[in-house]
């Protein structure tokens, strides 16, 4: 599987929606270079605004130009544009007003240090009313994801990594907000994955499928809200327990969200995998992943434990 880097695309969407709509600005934090939003400044300079480093005057002005008819794209990295303006994020969401906040270095950011980590950022904006939050698996599913933000109106959070994820959906991908995307079939458990999540399954589930002689099914929930109650619970209904899977706090996370709904709609068992109780650390990206139990050794721990509850 080819790997493309999502920034990149994030950056060439940018301009070509600025040239079919002449209300889209774009407002950066001096990131311009890292979340590629350049491209869209180079083509549309009285368009692109660089805010400076200074996110509670970005995501106000932002407001404003959404106020005044403008679609405005908020952009940088996650832990610094979600948590220094979270108050202005919530009037916006307040005010149902149309701005897309589209950041990058979501997740484990690498080198840049723990300070730069965004694993609380899906915690932070599920508890805001109106707004819709996305976290895509590759670069197919975000372009189709952009185009369904930039046709609806409301306020839309879309949550990026650093860098590359591999390709899993072909070009004819349909992406249907809310619904439950079935990566592959299985009837013993689910894995339910969310971003890297979902990549982290679709590589696991083979291996552990050998070793333990059972059938996984994978799903990829890249709409962290809203979410079809319905079809999420149809999926999960043939399968014995669910796991879910998240580059992000377990606690009020990803999981938490799933934990909820089943408990009330479906219970069954599940276990999660996440970073627990953390804010990282900073270094090479997939050491971190392995440090913290974001691979195949702890989701077949995670089977192992859930099979066993299942059989009492």
């Amino acid at each position: 599987m080819s790997e493309q880097d999502l920034r990149d695309t994030f950056g060439e969407f940018l301009v070509k929606i600025g040239h079919s709509n002449n209300n889209v600005v774009v407002l950066d934090s001096d990131l311009s270079s890292s979340t590629r939003t350049y491209k869209f400044a180079k083509e549309y300079p009285d368009r692109f605004f660089n805010m400076g480093i200074a996110e509670q005057n970005m995501l106000g002005t932002a407001l404003g130009l959404a106020i005044s008819g403008k679609v405005p794209v908020v952009s940088g990295f996650s832990i610094f544009t979600l948590g220094r303006a979270w108050e202005f994020i919530r009037l916006a969401c307040h005010d149902n007003l149309n701005i897309k906040i589209i950041t990058t270095h979501s997740g484990f950011v690498g080198g840049d240090g723990s300070t730069h980590n965004a694993l609380e950022d899906l915690s932070l904006m599920c508890s805001l009313p109106n707004l819709k939050i996305l976290n895509p698996l590759d670069n197919i599913e975000l372009i189709k994801m952009l185009e369904y933000i930039f046709d609806a109106k409301g306020p839309f959070y879309i949550r990026l990594p650093r860098g590359s994820f591999p390709k899993i959906h072909n070009e004819d991908y349909k992406f249907l907000i809310g619904k439950p995307d079935v990566v592959k079939d299985g009837d013993d458990i689910c894995l339910v994955g969310t971003g890297y999540g979902t990549i982290l399954a679709l590589d696991s589930a083979p291996y552990i499928e050998k070793k333990l002689g059972i059938s996984i099914k994978v799903v990829n929930l890249s709409s962290v809200k809203p979410i079809n109650i319905s079809a999420l619970i149809k999926e999960m209904s043939n399968t014995k327990g669910v796991v879910t899977l998240e580059e992000h706090n377990i606690y009020c996370g990803f999981g938490s969200i799933l934990a909820r709904i089943i408990s009330e709609y479906f219970p069954m068992p599940m276990k999660f995998i996440g970073i627990e109780e953390s804010f990282g650390q900073s270094g090479n990206r997939e050491k971190l992943l392995n440090f913290y139990g974001l691979n195949k050794e702890k989701i077949m721990e995670k089977i192992k434990n859930l099979l066993i509850s299942v059989r009492k």
